[in-house]
């Protein structure tokens, strides 16, 4: 199953030390307790108001109990560390589940896009349609998912399409038409087999 948090970083961080602080402490110490298959780190750019400012992303194999996991030490000892950089009660989580294309292998440092679609009158017929209507060479490196909250009942978005590679092309129309916000981002990925 594969998890997307939208986390925002405590007012005293500035986003170079935020981003300083959960690649050097905190995504090591995840990484000791339960490394998942995916633990992927996307920094928005600062200079967007998206109302976080990162948007993590990990996968564990399907019959892995999380609720379990965080019930063991490492659930306070995460959530203590957690307390030192975030601001917790802000953090939003939701289940990811694919819709279209197919996910490529992370690279461990890369800049990536991603297209978040609002809730609103949104399906998955008009997410598939709108998916279809990417242009070749773009969709060849993409991947929709539909989220749906997790631990939290507002998680704001409905879908996420990521590109492996930002690209300077036009937003489609029908990606447009959904509301969908376009945020390129510095991407951290840690991969455990």
């Amino acid at each position: 199953m594969k998890y997307l948090s939208l986390i925002r970083r405590r007012e005293d961080f500035t986003p170079e030390a935020f981003r300083r602080y959960y690649e050097n402490q905190h995504a090591p110490l995840a990484l000791g307790f339960f490394p998942p298959q995916l633990y992927r780190r996307n920094y928005a750019d600062p200079s967007v108001s998206v109302g976080f400012d990162c948007l993590c992303e990990f996968a564990y194999p399907d019959d892995f109990d999380i609720e379990a996991a965080m019930a063991t030490p490492a659930g306070p000892a995460l959530a203590e560390d957690e307390s030192k950089f975030i601001e917790r009660e802000r953090t939003r989580t939701a289940q990811a589940s694919l819709l279209c294309g197919e996910p490529l292998a992370p690279r461990p440092l890369a800049e990536r896009e991603l297209w978040l679609i609002p809730h609103s009158t949104v399906d998955r017929q008009a997410l598939t349609a709108a998916f279809q209507n990417i242009p070749l060479h773009l969709r060849s490196a993409a991947c929709l998912e539909e989220l749906q909250p997790y631990w939290c009942s507002d998680f704001p978005y409905a879908a996420l399409l990521s590109l492996e590679s930002p690209t300077v092309d036009a937003l489609p129309a029908a990606f447009s038409a959904l509301g969908a916000i376009r945020l390129n981002v510095a991407s951290c990925a840690s991969v455990c087999n």
